[in-house]
């Protein structure tokens, strides 16, 4: 069974380590304001939090299964056969980190959609005080 962990959570890390660039890349494409490649990253987004999910559901099984039901990866790793404590200790140590490093990523993006929203606002309130409207997008096929 701790084979089996240590499995989804190698797995796990990974989608969390691809998170990681796309939220590297998202800090690019907010600050270009290009809808469509924003539209894109946020599908991928979506994706991988959708397969982070299956594996935390798959990891409290695990977890369930050994006795270790609401346990953090470093208090298993405490408490796991002499065997898989090391690696498990390992595990939980780049766990903290990626985590720091997406909290830390999701703010600085939420920072940069707060400005992004400030300055269309803005624009758009003085491109109203002059009477300006966007142009209206005509079918060609109509």
């Amino acid at each position: 069974m701790y084979e089996d962990l240590i499995d989804v959570l190698e797995k796990e890390f990974s989608l969390c380590t691809q998170l990681v660039e796309l939220l590297q890349k998202e800090k690019d494409v907010i600050a270009s304001l290009d809808p469509r490649a924003l539209e894109l990253l946020l599908g991928d987004k979506e994706a991988i939090t959708t397969q982070i999910r299956v594996c935390d559901e798959t990891r409290e099984k695990i977890l369930d299964n050994l006795g270790f039901k609401n346990k953090t990866i470093s208090e298993v790793a405490g408490m796991a056969e002499s065997s898989y404590r090391e690696r498990l200790t390992s595990i939980a140590s780049k766990f903290t980190s990626i985590i720091h490093s997406i909290s830390e990523l999701n703010r600085f993006n939420s920072i940069l959609i707060e400005k992004s929203l400030y300055y269309i606002k803005t624009s758009y309130n003085f491109l109203n005080n002059f009477d300006v409207s966007a142009r209206r997008k005509i079918s060609v096929e109509v």
